[in-house]
């Protein structure tokens, strides 16, 4: 049996390269599809024709997939075991990133993933801020990010090296968000106001900067989070918030306001998965695991009590 330290060794060799690229390619496919010929190989990896075979070999060899010449038909997959096309991969497990998860939504989102990406090695981490997630996803840090789509095309237009995988509809994201005011006589933000503001949150910091125009108030930098402790005790007087937090947490003695549509519009409460640009292999995978249907309607089996949450 071959040692751990003889497989990372043949990974950074050039036929090892070219295993690791064939692996992390084959994480897309299922039993039964077939493998293209080895010359659409060649021209993908820009190896030789005996390379590839060479990593076809080694793959076979060490049980990660079993193939079958079916003659006009091709060379079909009998067997394949993700795990094993894994531990031959550079990246050797899919790493995605996620909001926290404090509502039903985002514990189904995840719960939903998970099971998209049950047959792989794959884990989510939670962080706050897309901001924070997109730039994790262009360092290579994680695969994938879940995001507003307002956040993702803002980001892509100041020059972030990522782009749209996946657009999972208006509320996906988030139901709506609204305007929390401390005073109940209140129906909007007004001059002399404390404002909470979280630089980190590219909705919530944009959202805020519409409802404020013109205004003269100020902002208090607090993370999005602690909006509502901070107004129960008075450090602020407005803040912006997810409204299915409140739904499934709700408060009293805060005043809750719904935002036109002049303040706000569908991109905030669509979520999208990111990827770094020309990550081909990932994005390929991606699209053959996640079913965008499915993801939903798990999500809302979770958020109607029908699925436990499980991530």
């Amino acid at each position: 049996m071959m040692m751990e330290t003889d497989v990372n060794s043949i990974l950074y060799q050039k036929t090892g390269m070219t295993i690791s690229k064939l692996a992390l390619k084959l994480l897309s496919q299922n039993v039964g599809d077939r493998i293209p010929p080895i010359t659409d190989y060649q021209t993908e990896f820009k190896v030789s024709r005996g390379t590839v075979q060479n990593a076809f070999t080694y793959l076979k060899s060490v049980g990660a997939i079993k193939l079958v010449n079916h003659g006009h038909q091709g060379t079909i997959i009998e067997e394949i075991d993700y795990e094993k096309l894994q531990e031959n991969c550079l990246t050797q497990e899919i790493l995605g990133i996620m909001p926290l998860p404090y509502s039903l939504l985002y514990e189904g989102f995840a719960t939903a993933i998970y099971e998209q990406l049950h047959k792989i090695k794959f884990n989510m981490a939670y962080a706050r801020g897309a901001l924070g997630r997109i730039r994790l996803v262009e360092s290579n840090t994680y695969q994938f990010a879940f995001v507003s789509q307002y956040a993702a095309e803002e980001a892509i237009s100041k020059g972030r090296d990522i782009e749209i995988l996946f657009d999972f509809g208006p509320g996906s994201f988030v139901s709506k968000h609204v305007l929390l005011l401390r005073d109940s006589d209140k129906s909007e933000i007004c001059d002399g106001m404390k404002v909470a503001y979280d630089k980190t949150s590219i909705d919530q910091s944009r959202i805020t900067e519409n409802l404020i125009a013109g205004k003269k108030v100020k902002l208090v930098e607090i993370r999005i989070q602690n909006t509502i402790e901070a107004l129960k005790t008075g450090e602020i007087d407005a803040g912006v918030w997810n409204y299915d937090a409140i739904i499934e947490n709700p408060v009293t003695g805060i005043h809750i306001v719904s935002l036109s549509q002049e303040q706000y519009n569908n991109l905030f409460s669509t979520g999208v998965i990111v990827v770094k640009k020309g990550n081909d292999y990932i994005s390929e995978l991606l699209l053959k695991k996640i079913n965008v249907d499915a993801v939903n309607r798990i999500v809302e089996e979770v958020k109607k009590g029908l699925r436990t949450a499980d991530y």
